[in-house]
C-alpha cells in the first residue's frame, strides 16, 4: 500500500473560488502544502506529489464562510485584495493565515498586526490598493470611431474589477472598456452593467498601447497632442526632479500615457 505523503505541491486554476477549494481539500486531506501553484500560468514540471484541485463551489463557500465566522466580512475583502496581488509567495502566505485563523477560537486572531502573517498579509492588500489608487489617476482612455473609449492597462497586480467603482462613477454616461494585457481580459461599461470581455484580435497595438488607426475616432490624434502639449506647457524644465517623478508615477507607466510617449526616456 502506498504511503499517503505529508505534503504536497498544489495547483488550483487562479481564481479565488479555486484557491478556497484547494484550501478545503488540504485541511480534508491533511497533506500540507509546500508550494502553490496557479495553473492558469504555465506550470514547469509535473511532481508525484503535485495535487491539481478542481474549483468546487461548495467547498469553496464553506472555507468562504469559515472564514468570515472567524473574523468579518472586511476580513474577507481585504483577504480577496491581497489575494488579487497574485504573487507566489502570497499564496502560500494565505495559506499560513488561515491555518492560524480556523485554529483561532477567540475570533480576534486577525487583528493581531504582531502576527507576522497578518502583518504581511495585510501589507500585501495595502500595495494592492496602493495601485489601484495610481491607476485611477493613470488610465488614459483612448476614443474609437463607433465612441466607445479603450484603456488598455499592464498593472503589476490583478487590478481590474477593483477599477470598476471608480470609473463607473466617473464615466457612468459613457461606454468604455478597461483591458489588462498582460492577463487578457478586461471589464466592459455598456452605462448600465459591467461584465468581463477577452479580445482574440484586440483593437489597439500591443507593442505601443495605442488604438489601432482602423478604428481610432478622427480626433483621436488630435487630443494626444494636447494631452502633450499640456504636459510641455506645466513642466518647468528648471524644477524637474525626476526621481520624485518616477516615485509618484513609476516609469512601467508611462507607455500607457500619451503625455509621456516620446518625452524623457
Amino acid at each position: 500500500m502506498k504511503p499517503v505523503p505529508k505534503t504536497a505541491v498544489y495547483t488550483f486554476d487562479g481564481t479565488l473560488e479555486g484557491y478556497f477549494s484547494l484550501i478545503f481539500v488540504a485541511f480534508q486531506d491533511k497533506i500540507e502544502p509546500i508550494e502553490i501553484l496557479d495553473r492558469s500560468k504555465e506550470v514547469q514540471t509535473r511532481l508525484d506529489s503535485m495535487i491539481d484541485v478542481e474549483t468546487n463551489d461548495s467547498h469553496a463557500k464553506r472555507v468562504r464562510d469559515g472564514l468570515i465566522r472567524r473574523s468579518d466580512r472586511k476580513n474577507l475583502r481585504l483577504f480577496h485584495v491581497a489575494f488579487l496581488s497574485q504573487q507566489k509567495e502570497t499564496y502560500m502566505l494565505l495559506w499560513r493565515y488561515l491555518k492560524k485563523l480556523f485554529s483561532d477560537e477567540t475570533g480576534s486572531y486577525h487583528r493581531n498586526l504582531l502576527d507576522e502573517d497578518v502583518y504581511d498579509l495585510v501589507q500585501c492588500a495595502r500595495k494592492v490598493r496602493k495601485e489601484v489608487h495610481r491607476f485611477n489617476g493613470f488610465i488614459r482612455f483612448q476614443k474609437s470611431i463607433d465612441g466607445m473609449f479603450f484603456a488598455p492597462i499592464d498593472p503589476d497586480h490583478d487590478i481590474v474589477k477593483l477599477l470598476v467603482p471608480h470609473f463607473k462613477s466617473r464615466f457612468a454616461d459613457q461606454e468604455w472598456v478597461i483591458y489588462d494585457v498582460k492577463r487578457k481580459y478586461g471589464i466592459w461599461y455598456d452605462k448600465v452593467k459591467v461584465q468581463g470581455v477577452v479580445f482574440d484580435k484586440p483593437a489597439f497595438d500591443l507593442s505601443s498601447c495605442y488604438i489601432r488607426e482602423h478604428v481610432r475616432d478622427h480626433d483621436e490624434d488630435y487630443y494626444r497632442t494636447l494631452w502633450q502639449h499640456y504636459y510641455d506647457a506645466i513642466n518647468i524644465i528648471e524644477r524637474q526632479n525626476h526621481k520624485q517623478m518616477k516615485a509618484f508615477m513609476p516609469k512601467r507607466y508611462w507607455k500607457y500615457l500619451p503625455e509621456k510617449q516620446h518625452r524623457e526616456k
